[in-house]
């Protein structure tokens, strides 16, 4: 065997095995492809279902925080009707009569029912010591004052305005009556 052959079985030797290479590496190239887009296609169809499932339960959550919503503000609005009914009645008279102390006594349970259910122990405190100081002006324990009256009545309006989110200061009376 001389150099020229032992050069061309050499060259024959590494022309197949990097021939073959060639075909190994573009071979795993193409299968290496096939089984990212294989695998990329179920971890979207993974990710989409959970996506669709996350937005339906945010959907949910949202649904049960809106009407939660819009039951506290009706409950706040009803609320204040049994109140200034009192309140009315008594300004000019100075004291309810037995008949209508037990209508405001029945929808005042009511109302603390339903704050008890729904709104926060702030605003349900607030309720209580406003409810008190009108017991209290009724029954002697405490003279009637509208001045006391409307402040204790603002701390009660400004935590159910903390509540529902609309504002977070205090409403205050600034006026001179």
């Amino acid at each position: 065997m001389n150099i020229q052959e032992i050069y061309e079985i050499a060259t024959a030797v590494l022309l197949s095995v990097g021939g073959g290479a060639a075909i190994v590496f573009a071979l795993s190239s193409w299968l290496g492809k096939v089984w990212a887009n294989r695998l990329m296609v179920s971890e979207k169809a993974k990710f989409e279902s959970e996506l669709e499932h996350l937005k339906a339960e945010l959907n949910e959550e949202f649904e049960k925080n809106h009407l939660n919503y819009k039951e506290k503000i009706e409950l706040y609005k009803e609320v204040s009707n049994p109140i200034i009914d009192i309140i009315i009645l008594v300004h000019p008279q100075g004291k309810p009569t037995a008949e209508q102390m037990a209508v405001f006594d029945k929808r005042r349970l009511l109302i603390t029912a339903q704050l008890a259910m729904f709104a926060p122990q702030s605003v349900f405190n607030k309720y209580n010591g406003f409810i008190d100081y009108i017991y209290n002006s009724f029954e002697g324990k405490e003279e009637y004052s509208f001045s006391k009256f409307r402040e204790i009545a603002l701390q009660f309006l400004s935590e159910i305005r903390k509540d529902i989110g609309v504002y977070t200061d205090n409403v205050t009376y600034t006026g001179s009556r």
